[in-house]
């Protein structure tokens, strides 16, 4: 689980150069088949086998450990494979390894919009693993797929996979997943097993929360965020991973703030400072504290306001955080402005200004 609300995803890192090369790591490979390349290059060329003789290498050096690529090149060299497919008819297999290599690509690229659209038109091709050995990744991009297109904006698109896997994966069945993956070796080539997780299923709830939030359905984001709460909390608490409920909380505080319950908004809040001070989290004790403090503001309350921007200076004193406590003094100077500013003319109703973003998503589970 991770922070959901007002995510920005990692299109940060699409201005990184494209060509830049990438060195392929086993966080996505890992879990994908081999490819026989061996066997492929003794293949006798024809229209049938063609993509499998120009895919094989490909895949193996995206998938191997430690390889080095031009990632620009190498979705260059995948995408003039997809008309091979099309010409040949071929199986929904091969549409979704080649989709799915090219979901990775953008991935790593920070092309998040590209990856989604890789992984839906994966999906779409094999809605369902059509060999034993895929269901991982076919699981892994459904689940990926939720992230990439809701960082791009298209919540729509975004619902349905999370929707599918919270049918298939009911709130109530979380504790018979199992706790993590571990990997079969009794075959030649490694396979994952035992998934999926607890911690990925509970995932896949925030991230439904957090599409519904974004589609400006509130009242069901906080819905959705309520039904999950009590599951998270025990769950976690039993696999000691009370930290991860950061995140959740953040998105409840969001969600009750947006439909006027500032009163849960702030409990919300509270809760997941405590968690944060406890795990030694300083960026979210910092957010949260600047989060309670402009909530007290908008409730009118500045002696509050001020109460909670002291303990932030506190605690960035006591942290020795010299850049927080300049930022600290900034804020003191911007609420005093604005406590010191005649009121604003009285219009038609405004919701108020929505306090600031939480941090981006962590990009992988």
């Amino acid at each position: 689980m991770r922070h959901q609300l007002l995510a920005q995803g990692i299109a940060a890192l699409a201005g990184l150069a494209a060509a830049m090369p990438i060195v392929a790591h086993a966080q996505t490979g890992r879990n994908a088949p081999a490819a026989a390349s061996s066997s492929a290059d003794a293949l006798p060329t024809t229209a049938s086998n063609n993509f499998e003789k120009r895919f094989a290498p490909l895949y193996a050096t995206v998938f191997s450990e430690g390889g080095r690529f031009s990632g620009s090149a190498m979705s260059a060299d995948l995408q003039a494979l997809e008309p091979i497919l099309k010409r040949t008819k071929a199986p929904p297999l091969d549409f979704f390894r080649l989709y799915y290599t090219q979901a990775t690509i953008f991935n790593r690229r920070g092309m998040t919009d590209d990856a989604g659209q890789a992984a839906q038109k994966a999906l779409v091709a094999m809605p369902k693993p059509s060999d034993p050995q895929w269901a991982y990744q076919h699981l892994e991009l459904s689940i990926a797929s939720i992230r990439w297109l809701a960082d791009s904006g298209r919540y729509e698109a975004a619902l349905k996979p999370a929707q599918a896997l919270a049918v298939q994966y009911p709130l109530s069945q979380i504790a018979k997943l199992p706790t993590q993956m571990r990997w079969d070796n009794s075959g030649p080539t490694p396979q994952p097993a035992d998934y999926p997780t607890q911690l990925q299923i509970l995932g896949v709830y925030e991230d439904l929360g957090y599409v519904l939030h974004e589609q400006g359905q509130y009242r069901q984001a906080l819905q959705t965020n309520q039904w999950l709460l009590p599951v998270a909390r025990e769950r976690l608490q039993a696999l000691g991973e009370t930290p991860r409920l950061r995140g959740l909380l953040a998105n409840l505080a969001q969600n009750s703030y947006k439909l006027g319950q500032m009163d849960a908004a702030r409990k919300y809040l509270q809760e997941r400072l405590q968690i944060a001070l406890g795990a030694g989290d300083h960026a979210t004790v910092y957010d949260s504290y600047f989060q309670l403090m402009v909530l007290a503001h908008e409730q009118n309350d500045p002696q509050q306001a001020h109460q909670w921007l002291s303990t932030y200076e506190q605690y960035a004193r006591a942290q020795g955080h010299s850049d927080q406590l300049a930022r600290a003094q900034q804020l003191r100077d911007e609420l005093n402005g604005r406590e010191a500013a005649p009121p604003a003319p009285q219009r038609a109703q405004q919701p108020a200004q929505q306090p600031p973003q939480q941090p981006p998503r962590q990009p992988k589970r």
